[in-house]
């Protein structure tokens, strides 16, 4: 059996979503530009809202998409997607007494 490289025909396929709907980026950095962080110098940006409560107030704007969707697009956008991590020093850290 011989393995072919391309299954579809060139733009066959589903349609990438900013493609149907054109507002879609700028809705969504209305949404984020007011709460991003990060260095001004640095790549690195983030934001404080959660991608379900973006997803949510994106449907709200009559966008059809879900909190998936909004984290591939927040990565276009240059955003991380990584949370803090708290971490446990309570009473187990080691350098408590020192």
């Amino acid at each position: 059996m011989e393995c072919y490289g391309v299954v579809r025909q060139l733009g066959g396929g589903r349609k990438r979503l900013s493609d149907k709907d054109p507002t879609l980026f700028e809705d969504l950095e209305s949404l984020v530009d007011p709460v991003t962080r990060g260095d001004p110098q640095s790549p690195l940006r983030w934001t404080t809202k959660s991608t379900p409560k973006l997803a949510k107030q994106l449907q709200a704007m009559g966008h059809t998409l879900s909190q998936r969707t909004v984290c591939n697009l927040l990565r276009e956008l240059g955003y991380s997607l990584q949370s803090n991590r708290k971490t446990d020093e309570g009473k187990h850290h080691r350098d408590r007494d020192t």
